[in-house]
């Protein structure tokens, strides 16, 4: 009897990262310090804080968390957490809104719409080094030789070259207002503006702006020339809503939040701008309504500030598999849908620590501690044949640690991967004995629980659901497939001229050819995962082959 062989991808859980559903506590992340409103001495700073970001003293090594307060700007020293100290406070008019960045020795701030009066303060300049600061109401060029007044902003983001844009401002609209700082830091100059729509916040790098734009998706905007931004694109996001927004390190995938009830944190594939694909999206404690504010990329970690969760945070060094590795609730006294708890977090001190401002409780300092991930991958062999055409197990199977992309944790009813066929996930909780399940030739799934037990005290009492891929020896058209370092091997008997398309398992296609010798040779992607390729002969049959990118 001739028997197939076929390779299953299946996902085991690490004993060293087991999570259950998150609760309000905290995983994998310490409280160093809360310095909550009413420490901070008679400022008359407001109860209610919104914005957060940090600043590194290099010659001295100090840390500071520049707090955004309803009533004005606190900077704190908190390099000794035991002991945090006021180091400058600024006044400002009231507002629920106030951001700040930094620019070398110097913090920008501002404040979007005002409480209780119509005043504004502008753009307010401190400079660290002196501890002196100013406010300033920069003119803005408009077209038709119109000059208008920044007097607010929603939020700020300072790039690589020493440019700042305002973003939801009082200036044409709300779009993005480019402002330069680099020539003089304390004196700068309104260069440009963006008017097209409305950007809630935004992320710049080698002149490429990523502009939130709540409803109107996110905005890709060419800002080379600030005089004259240009328009190369625009996607979609989960909830239609896009709050802000963080490019990778890598600069190929940028990541989004949706501030709605149930909102998603999301990724996306951006390398090409025409072609934008979503990797993957997240919840927390899905049919709670918890709503994600603002998410940032510290290397591999993709921290975000939930209102009423906390402080969380994915591993994302496999975008398309992020995995759940820490969080701190910093208000328990809130839950759900509403709108109070953690405004922002700030990863990007040297010593590691995350700063998070909580409307309510105040500045939180916290050290995470995050663990080894784990994404093994472990091959299954599945043999058609035998008595009766029943499935046999195959005893080779192994754990495949040196192949590493696939395997992790994640909670009771996460989407993990996407392919062709659906979706796999973690079912609910409950099975007395865990077992691997994928769908079978009938359509009806099949288990393997009997011969691959993962039921063993090492991992969570959940069934996981996987589907399996074609990595056969003999693949269809005739072809053979082996793997090597950095490509596929396919080779077969005959030398018909073929066409080929490498597709992601999305359907984007990655590559193209016409072959005719015996042995075709493919470089792997840049991302890990599935592919499809697909042949077509000379007489017009086709085929469609998976093929796994370790």
């Amino acid at each position: 009897m001739i028997k197939s062989t076929f390779l299953m991808l299946g996902f085991v859980l690490s004993a060293a990262t087991i999570l259950a559903q998150p609760s309000n506590d905290s995983l994998n992340m310490r409280k160093m310090a809360h310095y909550p409103v009413t420490q901070w001495g008679p400022l008359g700073a407001s109860p209610m804080c919104s914005g957060i970001w940090g600043y590194h003293d290099s010659i001295l090594n100090k840390e500071y968390a520049l707090v955004g307060n309803r009533n004005g700007l606190l900077i704190a020293n908190i390099t000794n957490p035991s002991q945090i100290t006021n180091t400058y406070w600024v006044p400002g008019v009231p507002s629920i809104w106030r951001e700040a960045k930094t620019w070398g020795n110097y913090v920008y701030s501002i404040h979007d719409v005002p409480t209780g009066t119509s005043q504004t303060n502008g753009l307010l300049i401190v400079n660290m080094a002196n501890m002196t600061h100013k406010f300033v109401r920069l003119p803005v060029a408009l077209a038709g030789g119109v000059v208008d007044t920044l007097r607010r902003a929603h939020n700020l983001w300072i790039d690589e070259e020493g440019r700042l844009f305002a973003f939801g401002s009082n200036v044409s609209g709300g779009g993005a207002v480019i402002v330069d700082l680099a020539t003089d830091p304390w004196n700068p100059v309104a260069i440009g503006n963006y008017g097209t729509y409305y950007l809630h916040d935004g992320y710049v790098r080698n002149d490429t702006l990523w502009g939130a734009a709540l409803w109107e998706d996110i905005q890709v905007i060419g800002v080379a020339l600030p005089s004259q931004p240009v328009t190369f694109g625009r996607f979609a996001t989960p909830n239609s809503f896009a709050h802000n927004c963080w490019l990778s390190d890598d600069g190929d995938y940028l990541f989004t939040a949706d501030e709605v009830a149930g909102g998603y944190v999301a990724g996306f594939h951006v390398d090409d701008v025409a072609n934008v694909s979503e990797v993957f999206r997240h919840r927390v404690q899905s049919g709670t309504g918890l709503v994600p504010h603002n998410t940032y990329v510290q290397g591999k970690n993709l921290v975000t500030a939930y209102y009423t969760f906390g402080c969380h945070v994915l591993d994302i060094e496999v975008p398309e598999l992020p995995v759940l590795t820490a969080y701190y609730d910093t208000s328990p006294a809130f839950s759900g849908a509403g709108y109070n708890g953690a405004w922002g977090a700030y990863p990007f001190l040297p010593s590691g620590r995350i700063l998070v401002a909580d409307m309510e409780t105040g500045l939180w300092v916290l050290e995470p501690d995050y663990p080894s991930v784990s994404r093994a991958e472990i091959q299954l062999k599945i043999r058609y044949g035998g008595l009766g055409g029943m499935l046999a197990y195959d005893s080779t199977a192994a754990f495949n640690l040196g192949l590493a992309p696939y395997v992790y944790w994640a909670q009771s009813g996460d989407t993990l991967w996407v392919n062709a066929t659906g979706k796999i996930t973690i079912a609910q909780v409950g099975s007395i004995q865990d077992s691997l399940v994928w769908p079978s030739t009938s359509g009806n799934p099949s288990s393997v629980g009997k011969a691959f037990a993962l039921g063993s005290g090492l991992f969570p009492k959940d069934s996981l659901v996987a589907d399996y891929y074609w990595g056969s020896e003999e693949l269809l058209g005739g072809w053979k497939l082996a793997q090597t370092d950095g490509e596929w091997r396919l080779t077969r008997s005959s030398g018909d001229k073929v066409q080929w398309i490498l597709r992601s398992i999305d359907g984007r296609e990655v590559d193209r050819g016409t072959h005719e010798l015996l042995e075709l040779v493919l470089a792997y992607p840049r991302g890990a995962g599935l592919y499809l390729l697909v042949t077509t002969d000379a007489q017009g049959r086709q085929w469609t082959q998976k093929l796994l990118r370790p």
